[in-house]
């Protein structure tokens, strides 16, 4: 594209999004962004696009929601596509590579980035707990293993990532064709032992959705000393979180940081019921929306002026970030029923609804999944009993292991007071009980952690 009809494409998307009124995708566009994202599926490797090959997280679990609606054909790709990034796990430590560079998923580039180990294990954690397949569990486990013992900080954070190549003479594709002790006894490849919230939210989040799906209690105890670990080293006046520590990063504070967290945060109070996450949460997202909100439509990436002007002097708004700020201030708002969250979510789906209308020939499945989930609302699955009690532990065990991730789960101790959201309430049963909700019916009481997922089937349908 010449320059000229670059800069007017980019000021023609730039106008459409900030202009826009619409808090939901038109019926056209849908229907435009929709038939991209399945042209773009590689029917003869698997995956999207037709370059680098890689786990786009945002597509499988836009390939989840169409499963959930009834496309089947979205499970044969999903499949695919997990079997095929099999060839991109590290056999040897665990971990995913970056990327294939070729469409065969065998030509790996070795950097590995936490960012993808983050993605990975919660998108084959997910696959696991809706087929069953050992092959999801056992590259989940990878994941696992690599993230928590090569990525994660004494301290409670998470490292940024690790290089592809000991050195100029020892490039990744030698190094890791060995095993364990001849690894050891090359060197090993550079970790960027920085720590920023972003990656810690990640992978906070990530660990969440294992422990979730497996039940692996370290992996929970993992997750909430990297939450910890945030709220001391990382939050900042305000509820809202710096990148990296005093003299690492003036700049920021960044939007990508401050939606990790509350992913994290998110990710913790289903998790645990505790609390005091939903409150970080809540805290976190009032920041975004008292310092990062543009007063058109959408959200800017940073507050400081030096690293927010593009090149028009506008203040610079990220796509995938605005759509995933849409869905966890919609959750937030599920869980809450604070207006403040809910127009939040309408305001940058504002941005989101502009710029889909002059681009709806991108590929844009986070757009979609944010446009889904604020017109949708989650499964609900409350469990009424006391967190001291096995009963309600087993009950809540069973809830957190539902086959989807656009879940909401409460767990109501009424030693706590009311639920998060007031207006909610349940019959004082003498036993604890679990209730499955859609956005029109509930469930009868549930008392048998084995029937949950039968009874939530129940009132879907």
């Amino acid at each position: 594209m010449k320059p000229a009809l670059l800069i007017a494409t980019c000021l023609l998307l730039v106008s459409a999004a900030l202009n826009s009124s619409a808090t939901t995708l038109t019926e056209k566009d849908r229907e435009a962004l929709t038939e991209t994202a399945d042209a773009l599926y590689d029917v003869a490797n698997a995956g999207w696009g037709a370059e680098h090959k890689y786990i786009d997280a945002s597509a499988i679990e836009w390939s989840f929601a169409t499963l959930d609606a009834g496309n089947q054909l979205a499970m044969t790709k999903v499949r695919r596509t997990l079997d095929a990034n099999q060839n991109l796990i590290d056999p040897v430590w665990g971990g995913v590579f970056q990327y294939s560079d070729q469409v065969d998923w065998k030509s790996p580039h070795y950097e590995k980035l936490l960012s993808y180990q983050a993605d990975d294990l919660r998108i084959y954690s997910e696959a696991y707990s809706r087929w069953h397949r050992k092959t999801d569990l056992d590259a989940a486990q990878k994941l696992y293993s690599y993230l928590t013992t090569f990525l994660s900080a004494p301290d409670g954070g998470f490292y940024v990532s690790q290089d592809a190549d000991v050195s100029d003479k020892m490039t990744g594709h030698e190094f890791y064709a060995k095993d364990n002790a001849a690894r050891r006894a090359a060197g090993m490849p550079t970790i960027d032992v920085h720590e920023y919230s972003r990656e810690t939210g990640w992978a906070v989040r990530a660990l969440c959705k294992y422990y979730d799906v497996t039940g692996d209690a370290a992996a929970l105890t993992r997750a909430e000393r990297g939450g910890k670990w945030a709220l001391s080293a990382r939050q900042i006046a305000g509820g809202g979180f710096s990148h990296g520590g005093p003299g690492d990063t003036p700049a920021g504070p960044f939007l990508d940081d401050n939606i990790a967290m509350i992913q994290a945060f998110l990710a913790l109070y289903r998790s645990t019921g505790n609390r005091e996450w939903l409150e970080a949460a809540v805290a976190t997202l009032n920041f975004i929306d008292t310092k990062l909100r543009d007063p058109r439509a959408g959200y800017i990436t940073s507050s400081s002026s030096s690293n927010t002007r593009g090149v028009f002097r506008q203040p610079v708004r990220d796509v995938a970030q605005n759509a995933a700020l849409v869905r966890i201030s919609s959750m937030l708002h599920h869980y809450t029923a604070a207006e403040r969250h809910l127009q939040i979510a309408r305001h940058a789906m504002k941005y989101l609804s502009g710029f889909a209308a002059a681009a709806s020939d991108q590929f844009r499945p986070d757009i979609l999944l944010a446009d889904h989930e604020l017109s949708a609302a989650p499964i609900h699955i409350t469990v009424v009993g006391g967190k001291d009690d096995p009963a309600a532990q087993s009950l809540h065990a069973a809830a957190l292991q539902y086959p989807t991730d656009y879940l909401q789960v409460d767990w109501w101790d009424r030693t706590e007071g009311k639920l998060p959201d007031p207006s909610i309430t349940y019959p004082d049963l003498k036993r604890p009980a679990a209730f499955a909700c859609t956005a029109n019916a509930c469930s009868t009481p549930v008392y048998e952690p084995s029937e949950i997922h039968d009874r939530v089937r129940s009132v879907l349908n």
